[in-house]
């Protein structure tokens, strides 16, 4: 897709996000690509330090995910800013899970070129929305309104652009 073709999401913004099924939105900031592997050798640093990094990264690792050594790895929340979109489909997503009748779903987070082409694209597994900021709204300001939108999910890799 080229960005003379794109019209969802508008071409300000850099960052496509796909949700399987839900739909697509432009976003100008993406934050919490990120994946740490959580298994520290048992020597380093004090005990209190150890354990303090622990705790602090609870409920960020599923329980089992191990990686092929035995190891726990962890992501961050997927943190979406500035968003902008003119359907509804993320906030029916959102509502879905407050509701208690959401389904986690595998989202693609695509960079796109100064030509809207996809330049590298991230895949997160069993993605599940946990917050959701509106806009500031203010009829001073003529500029598109914004909101955050942050996901769960089980793990971030990266696949193939094409």
């Amino acid at each position: 897709m080229s960005g003379g073709d794109r019209s969802e999401p508008y071409p300000s913004h850099r960052f496509l996000v796909e949700i399987d099924g839900v739909g697509a939105a432009g976003f100008s900031e993406v934050r919490g690509l990120s994946a740490r592997d959580d298994d520290e050798p048992e020597g380093d640093g004090p005990l209190w330090r150890r354990l303090l990094a622990r705790d602090a990264s609870w409920g960020t690792a599923r329980a089992g995910d191990l990686d092929a050594r035995g190891s726990a790895t962890a992501s961050s929340r997927l943190e979406l800013r500035r968003g902008v979109t003119d359907r509804t489909e993320l906030w029916e997503w959102f509502r879905e899970w407050t509701d208690g009748r959401g389904t986690a779903r595998p989202v693609r987070v695509v960079l796109l070129d100064e030509r809207g082409d996809p330049a590298r694209v991230w895949r997160c597994e069993r993605a599940r929305p946990v917050r959701w900021d509106g806009p500031a709204l203010s009829a001073l300001d003529s500029g598109v309104a914004t909101e955050t939108f942050e996901l769960a999910h089980d793990g971030v890799t990266e696949v193939s652009a094409e």
